[in-house]
């Protein structure tokens, strides 16, 4: 073999060696390229405002959660304080029938009692409670939790006050030749109702709270 052909064929392997090179060169700029536009996308979606935005909609959320569970204390509390001024009331006039004076100590003693629990339930949350956007979730996650305390609460009251009221009103109306069945109706339909619309909220509140314990 002469000397020009090996030396036309070496230079034909390192022309193909050099295009080798330049291709694999081509693909680690392409990957590096490629590499850049991900890392640029993922850091552009990581700050879109969505995660502020929502924990943003959590605390105004919170705060009017707040809001209605302290008219709803103060309501209660209102209620509370009507009964027992009725009662006393009542014992002083000394002529308002032994059904009704024990109805309203009934009354008065379990509103009483449902107060204290629902002040010592709120009280535990709102001593610890914050506007900071790091405890956005664990506040909603406690406001929630005493939500479903709360419910609990009424939920417990509408089974107590269901024989207390059925009583009262069978007491009075057998005084009365009035027929018992509309105020029976009334009543007890006030009363389911009420304890529906609570179990309603309880199964809302309880599947909230499985929603925020997954963030």
């Amino acid at each position: 073999m002469s000397k020009d052909k090996l030396s036309g064929n070496y230079k034909n392997y390192q022309g193909a060696h050099e295009e080798t090179d330049s291709a694999s060169s081509s693909q680690s700029e392409l990957s590096n390229v490629l590499d850049e536009q991900w890392l640029s996308l993922s850091q552009d979606w990581q700050s879109q405002p969505y995660e502020k935005t929502d924990i943003q909609a959590l605390l105004v959320q919170t705060k009017k959660r707040t809001l209605l569970a302290k008219s709803l204390l103060v309501i209660d509390v209102v209620a509370t304080l009507g009964l027992i001024i009725a009662l006393l009331v009542g014992l002083y006039q000394g002529d308002w029938g032994r059904a009704t004076i024990t109805y309203l100590a009934f009354g008065a003693i379990t509103s009483v009692v449902f107060v204290y629990y629902e002040i010592k339930i709120r009280l535990r949350i709102w001593q610890h409670s914050c506007d900071s956007p790091d405890k956005a979730v664990a506040n909603a996650i406690a406001g929630v939790e005493s939500s479903i305390k709360y419910i609990k609460l009424i939920k417990l009251s509408c089974w107590l006050l269901f024989p207390a009221v059925n009583w009262y009103l069978y007491a009075m109306i057998g005084e009365s030749e009035k027929s018992p069945w509309p105020p029976y109706l009334i009543i007890n339909i006030i009363i389911v109702s009420l304890w529906l619309v609570s179990h309603w909220f309880h199964i809302k509140r309880t599947k909230e709270l499985s929603q925020l314990s997954l963030i």
